[in-house]
């Protein structure tokens, strides 16, 4: 692994891009926030890449693009970028997925809060959603 590769270090526990290196023998109660924070990232990521990226072209058009490099698919920082800008962020709920606002993003503003808001009411998942959205953008259509 090359030096310049970014790390973070959370007590005995270091973050690098492909793994967690932990150092000694950390207590029970040591793990739970460091593995927290990685959840956390891991859900908190896409609306981050996302809004990054429609923040970046607005500023700079079509030469942000170099900025994202090839770390990620073109297919995945389009799809975290449409969702970030059809999904504003009063209408995220970070006990919700991702993949939950995704099944929503085709919908109105406020038809989102009202889904995701039942959402959480039912205990629903991104796949359950999906299925609810689906229903109701047929009932409209009839």
């Amino acid at each position: 692994m090359p030096a310049s590769d970014p790390k973070m270090t959370l007590g005995p526990f270091e973050f690098r891009p492909a793994n967690v290196k932990v150092s000694g023998k950390p207590q029970l109660g040591d793990w739970k926030g460091p593995l927290h924070f990685a959840i956390w990232c891991q859900r908190a990521s896409p609306w981050w890449i996302g809004d990054m990226v429609n923040r970046g072209e607005d500023l700079f058009g079509e030469d942000f693009g170099e900025v994202c490099g090839e770390t990620l698919s073109t297919e995945m920082v389009s799809r975290y970028a449409s969702v970030a800008r059809r999904v504003p962020p009063q209408n995220r709920h970070p006990e919700l997925s991702w993949s939950a606002h995704a099944a929503v993003a085709r919908l109105t503003h406020l038809q989102q809060r009202k889904m995701l808001a039942e959402a959480i009411r039912q205990g629903w998942n991104s796949d359950d959603l999906l299925k609810k959205v689906r229903e109701f953008v047929k009932s409209t259509k009839e």
